[in-house]
């Protein structure tokens, strides 16, 4: 993972997290955003650990394909909830706070159109995820 985007990730939901300190619902939002995205990593991290397994143990994908259509269905579903999330804490950051919300909201990636594009929002998600996580690990340059 690229640390400057984590710590971009990072930076920016400080910066949020000032924005709503006194704000409940905002904060709420905050928290289902990111309990979203905790759930598309996971689900991805654990759909992408199905199939490796499968590879390290030379079994038939055919025997699987059960399996991982419904693995691949939760990656999915994960996906569209953070989307949707990302997209509703976004909207209400502007409502609520028109002249303090960054340029792309939490969203930390260059440029904040790229919030359109899944495959960014999945890399952000990571960032996300990941800075959260380890955050406290993480030495920065």
């Amino acid at each position: 993972m690229e640390d400057k985007k984590i710590r971009k990730a990072m930076e920016r939901r400080t910066q949020i997290e000032k924005i709503l300190e006194n704000d409940e619902n905002g904060l709420r939002l905050l928290k289902g955003l990111t309990f979203s995205a905790w759930d598309y990593v996971n689900a991805t991290v654990n759909f992408r650990a199905y199939i490796s397994k499968l590879r390290d143990f030379d079994r038939c994908m055919d025997d699987s394909t059960e399996t991982m259509v419904a693995m691949d269905l939760n990656k999915r579903t994960a996906h569209e909830a953070l989307l949707s999330r990302l997209n509703s804490f976004n909207r209400y950051l502007f409502k609520e706070y028109p002249d303090s919300a960054p340029l792309g909201g939490i969203y930390s990636l260059e440029p904040p159109e790229s919030i359109k594009d899944r495959h960014s929002v999945s890399e952000w998600a990571g960032h996300y995820v990941f800075g959260i996580e380890n955050g406290s690990k993480i030495n920065f340059k």
